[in-house]
């Protein structure tokens, strides 16, 4: 007899960051899979992401800065009332983990609306979070010089990055209950699917794949966007800040700059922020790791395998 056993191999791609650093790595490492859209987040792997809930509505994402600050879009809380806010740290599930009322929102002062340039604010909390909890950690801010900021984009072209959120899984599609992953790539604001979104390349870039299927979506604004750099450790680049539909192959989705805003947020948080040690992208692209087969296909495998010996003996 003949057997012939196909196995479809995992790939896979942990990010093992530096745990003795101050901030930009987790308890556990991140995991990303070569699967289509996103995928669910690991358990503890995105310490600093957190669910803000508006009048009891979850509708958006924000990052950890310290026990007291949370970065988010500025479209996400503008106009609305500091006790309205509620932030929800050190849980991969919607509405669980540690809960803090917001004490005060700052929207930047330049904020538009209608062209979401600008498109950041800061929360502060009524009660810091317990940072002692192994769940909740920091995100690193960039620390890039105001001449690289004028010489080139940073983040450059052709970066990866990984967004989380709890946003939609497809344009018009039901909310997840768990914390979603997604790795794009950055783009060249000159290329046609940015060029169309974009409304300040300074300001503002480009985030996506090539030919669409991945990318943020509606419910995932505000949360962070992030690069594993050279010092592993995971630094903010942006904010989810907007796009047409989600994962279209003609509209990128369009993300605020947040090293542009390093002297505004030290100013408004008084410091209260840690940098990355090295702001310079790993540029690992996970999708040419290396085959791993996981230890799901050999148990899959040994009901087989022991079916095989006994008909054989």
């Amino acid at each position: 007899m003949l057997l012939f056993v196909i196995v479809q191999p995992s790939y896979q791609y942990n990010y093992s960051c530096n745990s003795s650093a101050s901030c930009g790595c987790s308890s556990n490492s991140a995991a990303v899979t070569r699967i289509v859209g996103g995928e669910s987040a690991g358990t503890s792997t995105w310490g600093w992401a957190v669910s803000i809930s508006i009048r009891g509505t979850s509708l958006c994402g924000g990052a950890i800065l310290s026990s007291s600050w949370i970065i988010t879009a500025a479209h996400c809380v503008s106009g609305i009332s500091a006790s309205q806010v509620t932030v929800y740290a050190g849980s991969n599930t919607r509405y669980s983990g540690q809960s803090r009322v917001a004490s005060s929102i700052t929207v930047h002062p330049s904020y538009v609306n209608t062209t979401k340039v600008n498109d950041i604010a800061l929360i502060r909390l009524s009660t810091p979070l317990t940072m002692s909890s192994s769940t909740v950690k920091i995100i690193c801010i960039p620390s890039v010089s105001s001449a690289t900021l004028l010489a080139s984009e940073w983040p450059s072209a052709d970066l990866y990055v990984v967004a989380v959120g709890w946003g939609t899984l497809w344009e018009g599609g039901s909310l997840p209950t768990a914390l979603q992953q997604v790795t794009v790539q950055t783009i060249d604001y000159r290329q046609s699917s940015c060029r169309s979104v974009l409304n300040n390349p300074v300001m503002q870039f480009c985030a996506g794949i090539s030919g669409g299927g991945k990318d943020t979506c509606q419910g995932d604004s505000g949360g962070p966007l992030m690069m594993f750099t050279t010092s592993n450790q995971w630094v903010l680049v942006s904010v989810t800040s907007y796009g047409v539909g989600c994962a279209r192959a003609a509209y990128s989705g369009v993300y605020t700059r947040v090293a542009y805003y390093q002297n505004w947020i030290s100013t408004t948080t008084s410091g209260a922020y840690t940098n990355a040690a090295s702001s310079d992208s790993a540029n690992i692209d996970p999708f040419s790791s290396t085959v791993s087969l996981t230890i799901s296909h050999l148990l899959l495998l040994l009901p087989l395998l022991i079916c095989i010996k006994i008909y054989l003996t």
